[in-house]
């Protein structure tokens, strides 16, 4: 279907004044940049030899028949008379802009080559400025097709921009709301608008917290626990993870500190033996309203979801505490050492210390707020561990570079990861590590 001729006629028509009122050109033109991407470059050729064609055609039909087809045009499909108009006065103000981006102003490129024809611009104007447009115009799409057919994940800016947006849907869509709210207000001349909208925009915060927390935050609990069970298989070296993480897919966020690290089947028996208590994750745990207050009376509230490489934590433990403060851990796991054949798993320990409104994986939330010191609840685990656990050891590696407090980092730290290795699996430890 979309062989070299029928990427032309398909160019042609979306560049034709008539057939362009119902030919989208679009689909023609990302499959040129499918074939560019493949090698192919009839594609592109195709394409732009067919939006000249068509654009100098409907440059002639306007410098033919003027006025008179303007009228048989509207008469015939109404929803054109706008689009006119304001190419009409565009092209009398800016006219060489117009020609040149026309194919970026949606349904005024439609009559724009027409236009021009039948206001007399002359050829060698149009032709100049229209190929121009038709580079632009016809490259973006070339351009997308090419992206798609790679592979945007080659491409970190546009999948990143991609696991954003996608991110910030619920906010998006409550915001657009809002707005047509304040829109409806406005032209309805409401009493209080600003006090109306003020409670609506509150109002749709709390819908879109209440929808993420306990709709669709466990979603996705299946396709994280198969990379979750992937990973667990694949053989890694710590040097190779990235060591941080985010309370987002995206890491438009910033950054909080992976700085344990446990060789071993499961951190859940020495967790456990050293007092720590098990917590509830939104991502992992199908949560209701009322199991989140049973385990807010319990001082036991759900750990809010950290992400590492996409994936939520496997488990998440807490230290005896309060509401507001308390010592808490993730748990990921990263692989197989290739060297003890142990498992790997990555844990963020931290500090609670009070709430703040905070952005969080799409959404603005009452979080938390994480003590930036991580050091010390690093150094205070360690010091539990060797407090008598002769089956486990523990040790410190030099295997970050300091983090600073920044714009980047919720945290601080002098670079240094506590390793814990189960010796009951393996006495090898890990090549490198400074003993304690």
């Amino acid at each position: 279907m979309f062989e070299g001729f029928s990427l032309f006629v398909g160019a042609l028509l979306d560049a034709l004044i008539g057939p362009n009122l119902f030919v989208p050109g679009e689909p023609f033109l990302i499959a040129a940049g499918y074939q560019l991407h493949q090698g192919i470059y009839t594609g592109l050729i195709a394409v732009l030899l067919g939006g000249f064609l068509g654009d100098q055609m409907s440059y002639v039909i306007g410098r033919k028949f003027g006025f008179s087809a303007q009228k048989k045009l509207v008469k015939w499909q109404p929803k054109v008379r706008r689009p006119i108009a304001k190419c009409r006065h565009l092209m009398t103000k800016k006219g060489n802009y117009v020609l040149s981006f026309a194919r970026l102003l949606g349904p005024v490129a439609w009559v724009v080559p027409f236009i021009a024809g039948s206001q007399k611009v002359t050829w060698q104007r149009f032709t100049l400025f229209s190929t121009i447009g038709l580079i632009l115009g016809v490259g973006q799409f070339v351009a997308w097709g090419y992206l798609l057919s790679y592979g945007v994940e080659h491409f970190p800016i546009i999948e990143q921009a991609k696991i954003f947006t996608i991110e910030h849907i619920p906010t998006l869509l409550a915001l657009g709301g809002c707005l047509v709210f304040y829109w409806i207000g406005k032209k309805l001349r409401w009493r209080f608008l600003f006090t109306k909208l003020t409670l609506a925009v509150v109002l749709s915060m709390v819908y879109v917290n209440y929808t993420h927390f306990f709709f669709y935050a466990d979603d996705n609990q299946l396709e994280a626990v198969a990379k979750t069970e992937k990973l667990a298989q694949r053989e890694t070296e710590l040097a190779h993870l990235t060591l941080k993480v985010y309370p987002g897919k995206s890491s438009v966020f910033d950054a909080q500190a992976v700085n344990v690290v446990y060789y071993g089947e499961t951190p859940k028996t020495l967790m456990n033996e050293l007092g720590w208590i098990e917590n509830k994750t939104f991502s992992r745990n199908d949560l209701e309203l009322m199991d989140y207050v049973q385990l807010l009376k319990d001082k036991t509230p759900p750990v809010s979801d950290l992400y590492w490489n996409h994936i939520p934590q496997e488990m998440a433990f807490q230290l005896p505490g309060n509401l507001v403060k308390r010592s808490h851990i993730r748990w990921w796991q990263a692989g197989r050492d290739p060297q003890t054949k142990q498992k790997l798993w990555l844990g963020a320990l931290s500090y609670d210390d009070g709430l703040q409104l905070t952005p969080y994986s799409g959404i603005v939330t009452v979080l938390h707020s994480v003590d930036p010191n991580v050091d010390a609840e690093r150094d205070r685990l360690l010091a539990q561990v060797a407090g008598g656990f002769s089956a486990h050891q523990v040790s410190l590696s030099e295997a970050l570079t300091p983090v600073v407090l920044d714009e980047e980092h919720d945290y601080f730290t002098d670079g240094r990861l506590l390793i814990i290795t189960d010796l009951a699996e393996n006495k090898i430890l890990p090549a490198g590590d400074l003993l304690l």
